[in-house]
């Protein structure tokens, strides 16, 4: 009896983890060369025009990404386009936007290929895209060329895919107070102490990962604080403002940061903070994308 109940158990899960499995079918085909990925990845990331909106970062390619890294990565997009799986590879990436708007860039030999479904440098877009998912959760589109597009250079490509693929990225933790809570007032904290030059109390508010990196005994103590000063003013915008975050757990949280990223136009950072011995300390930070 028990073992009839464990097969009728088995029959009834297969299906409905075969259902549940990321697919990807079809084809790029340049010149009538064609590229068919075998792998998809999808991740929930910001848009990078419209920081405040959310968008599914697609991935086809020929080998997997590493997935977990890119999901819990400050910067999703970032570390996407850096992944050893497309660095020096051909791959298709795909921005579907909540009312499923595809942007293409497919990335192959070398050149970009860049369309929509939308409109594209005020032009109607070459694609066409049909989604029957387009949630947090999972998406699942076709994306094709009514017929091949033939570039100014006389190139020749057309498009047409099928993927259906879990969206993966960060979960969200506890909302902070808008100024951050107890690792908003650490933040500023550090920040005041990193407009000074005294190196010493720049990396007391520093995660001792993070510190490691300026006490380096082969450079100077000028150099190194010449070294932090460099990477924080790439890393944080100007007259930096904590507008919010989440505590994700007891020891980590990540601030919602906005300011000037140095061009006169407004960005949101997301700023990692730990807590060691006690104290909340900076961590990293990394541009989100344009406020408008």
């Amino acid at each position: 009896m028990n073992s009839a109940r464990c097969w009728w158990l088995i029959l009834l899960w297969v299906p409905a983890s075969s259902a549940l499995a990321d697919t990807v079918s079809g084809q790029f085909v340049l010149n009538g060369k064609p590229l068919k990925p075998s792998e998809v990845a999808a991740f929930r990331i910001r848009d990078q025009f419209h920081a405040r909106e959310f968008e599914t970062y697609v991935m086809l390619t020929q080998k997997p990404v590493n997935r977990d890294a890119i999901a819990k990565s400050i910067d999703p997009y970032t570390a996407a386009i850096n992944d050893k799986a497309v660095l020096d590879a051909d791959y298709i990436a795909l921005s579907v936007h909540g009312d499923g708007v595809i942007g293409m860039n497919a990335k192959v030999g070398g050149v970009q290929y860049v369309d929509s479904s939308g409109t594209i440098m005020m032009q109607q877009g070459s694609l066409k895209a049909t989604c029957t998912s387009n949630s947090k959760e999972r998406v699942s589109c076709t994306v094709k060329t009514a017929e091949p597009v033939k570039t100014t250079d006389g190139t020749i490509w057309s498009v047409d895919f099928t993927f259906d693929s879990a969206v993966l990225g960060h979960t969200p933790g506890k909302p902070l107070a808008k100024d951050g809570g107890e690792p908003g007032k650490a933040f500023r904290t550090f920040l005041t102490a990193a407009q000074g030059d005294d190196l010493a109390k720049i990396t007391a508010q520093m995660s001792r990962r993070q510190a490691a990196g300026y006490q380096r005994d082969y450079n100077t103590p000028a150099e190194n604080l010449k070294d932090l000063k460099q990477t924080m003013g790439f890393k944080l915008p100007k007259q930096p403002r904590v507008s919010g975050g989440e505590l994700v757990d007891d020891d980590y949280a990540l601030l919602d940061v906005e300011g000037d990223s140095g061009g006169g136009s407004a960005w949101l950072f997301r700023v990692e903070m730990r807590r060691e011995d006690g104290h909340w300390v900076y961590d990293d930070a990394g541009r989100v994308g344009m406020l408008k």
